[in-house]
């Protein structure tokens, strides 16, 4: 996992990455910034890739306010190809849906 993601706090799981959130990970008092639940789904989405790959495109829809605690990211692969990868990547917290989208991947090597 990248220097940017251990500060942030990202742990890698079997399935996707966590993240136990912190006050700077806040918009305001409470609410999780954005930038946060999009660098939890792009990474999630990446390691389910599992091949060296840059985002080219993420489309993010957040679907509930992320408050302060655990937030558990999972991706999954859509299509594989020989230069793209398609994915999608969820972030829950307390197994509710907060944040979802759609990924395309450059494969860089």
């Amino acid at each position: 996992m990248a220097n940017f993601n251990r500060e942030l706090g990202m742990v890698a799981t079997d399935d996707g990455v966590e993240l136990e959130t912190r006050p700077e990970h806040e918009v305001m008092p409470g609410t999780i910034h954005f930038a946060v639940l999009a660098t939890l789904v792009e990474v999630s989405a990446a390691q389910a890739a599992n091949r060296s790959v840059v985002p080219t495109n993420v489309n993010l829809s957040l679907m509930r306010r992320a408050v302060a605690g655990k937030l558990v990211a999972k991706g999954r692969v859509l299509k594989a190809g020989r230069t793209l990868i398609f994915a999608e990547g969820e972030v829950y917290q307390d197994d509710k849906l907060v944040a979802k989208a759609a990924v395309t991947f450059a494969v860089m090597a």
